[in-house]
């Protein structure tokens, strides 16, 4: 067989591409042609080492990516508990403002209390790799917002000795507008903040996770 002919074919015997016809010429011709030998061994070397590359690049890029994301969760959190942080520290500067009189403890329970019941729950995102699933966890998420926030209440509750249940049964929605400002903290202000919270605290979570990988 002609060494030129040999030399076409073995790129393809190399990748597995030819006929078993070629495939046996061509194995038959490096036996016994040692420029063809030698041919044969660099272009499979060099294939070998495209190959091992191609491997390298591959494995690189899921690692590369989850830092990526890895990242973005982390950064996430941060501007969360930054933006609540901040919330909270104004209710209290506000609330101190009004150590006493009628609006006294508006701002703890339209703002600090909401915003300090969606921080503490982040801590369970501390915890993400200990869930099953991404459900799971952002249900968690959105239970321990819910609970925290509730607890916060019936404490500010019994702290400024007011009986929410009754005051909230004198109220009608034509009612809230005739409030006077000492007690519009008690119409839903921020009960509806922290249901808004808690919402976002089961979305945000479950991003989160996304974020990390978690299925």
């Amino acid at each position: 067989m002609n060494c030129n002919v040999v030399k076409d074919l073995i790129p393809l015997y190399i990748d597995g591409c030819c006929s078993e016809e070629s495939e046996k010429i061509v194995k038959e011709h490096i036996e016994s042609c040692d420029a063809c030998k030698k041919l044969f061994e660099d272009m499979r070397a060099s294939s070998d080492m495209r190959a091992s590359s191609d491997m390298i690049s591959v494995s690189k890029a899921p690692v590369k990516l989850n830092k990526i994301n890895d990242w973005k969760a982390s950064v996430l959190q941060s501007v969360l508990l930054f933006l609540l942080f901040a919330a909270i520290t104004v209710g209290v500067a506000l609330e101190a403002q009004t150590p006493s009189g009628p609006i006294n403890g508006f701002w703890a329970l339209n703002l600090v209390i909401p915003a300090t019941g969606f921080m503490l729950s982040l801590a369970n995102w501390y915890f993400v790799r200990l869930y099953k699933s991404r459900k799971i966890f952002s249900n968690c998420s959105f239970l321990a917002t819910l609970g925290i926030t509730a607890g916060a209440y019936i404490w500010a509750g019994v702290h400024y000795g007011m009986n929410l249940f009754e005051l909230f049964a004198e109220r009608n929605l034509l009612g809230f507008f005739d409030a006077p400002q000492g007690d519009l903290y008690l119409n839903g202000i921020g009960i509806l903040l922290a249901v808004v919270f808690c919402i976002l605290s089961k979305a945000l979570s479950n991003q989160y996770a996304k974020m990390l990988g978690k299925e």
